[in-house]
């Protein structure tokens, strides 16, 4: 079985992942599992499941999300379970984190060059994926899916109330992206909450995710192109 872990920073970006994953995969031929990574400086490290993959029937690719509990935390863990993944015959890793709040848009090249340093590529190699500046910013992107949310949440509104346009503008140069989102929610008396975005992650048409934004965000179409080729081998 082909095995990929992925380290993400909280619950938004492993619903995310796990949805996207699926989406992207033919019928049945992954199974995916959550663990949540806690400890490890002044106590010990712990990681415990908080989702079980589906039953074993035939698929032939496996993928672990870690929820590492914060941005800082996603690359340490993964050098952390770097041995453990090697040995359990794991293939490919992923790092997701945000931008903000650590970095300012303007630190991002700086951000980028300190990544990869100082982590082994190999025998497995590690990508690193900013969402820029938040995962958020994908999911203004993905416009259509504010009126599954309530149906005044419009671009119109959105334009008129708020300035910005999620159609037409970067969303990549919205400096909040998770108060924009929160912001275009409450037009129709909605809430956004990071810890609660299940609904937003159902909301989102996979299609335009992958077919049309991947063009708008490089590092959203550099994940999506590993994910896939993942499921291809």
């Amino acid at each position: 079985m082909n095995k990929m872990a992925i380290f993400v920073e909280g619950y938004t970006e492993v619903v995310f992942m796990d949805r996207l994953i699926e989406e992207i995969a033919n019928e049945n031929a992954v199974r995916i599992e959550w663990r949540l990574i806690s400890g490890g400086v002044t106590c010990p490290r712990t990681s415990r499941q908080i989702k079980a993959a589906q039953p074993h029937s035939g698929q032939e690719h496996f993928v672990v999300i870690f929820d590492c509990g914060g941005d800082d935390a996603v690359k340490s863990r993964m050098v952390m379970e770097y041995p453990h993944l090697t040995e359990a015959g794991y293939s490919k890793i992923i790092c997701v984190r945000d931008v903000y709040p650590k970095f300012t848009y303007a630190e991002i090249p700086a951000l980028k060059a300190t990544l990869p340093k100082h982590v082994k590529t190999k025998p497995i190699v590690v990508d690193f994926i900013l969402s820029i500046m938040e995962i958020e910013a994908w999911f203004l992107a993905e416009h259509s899916h504010f009126a599954k949310i309530d149906p005044a949440i419009t671009l119109a509104a959105i334009v008129a109330g708020h300035k910005f346009d999620p159609e037409k503008d970067d969303m990549q140069l919205r400096p909040t992206p998770a108060d924009d989102l929160n912001k275009c929610y409450a037009l129709g008396g909605k809430a956004y909450e990071k810890w609660n975005a299940k609904a937003t992650v159902d909301a989102l048409d996979y299609v335009h995710v992958y077919a049309g934004l991947v063009d708008k965000f490089p590092y959203l179409k550099q994940l999506c192109a590993i994910i896939e080729t993942f499921l291809q081998s």
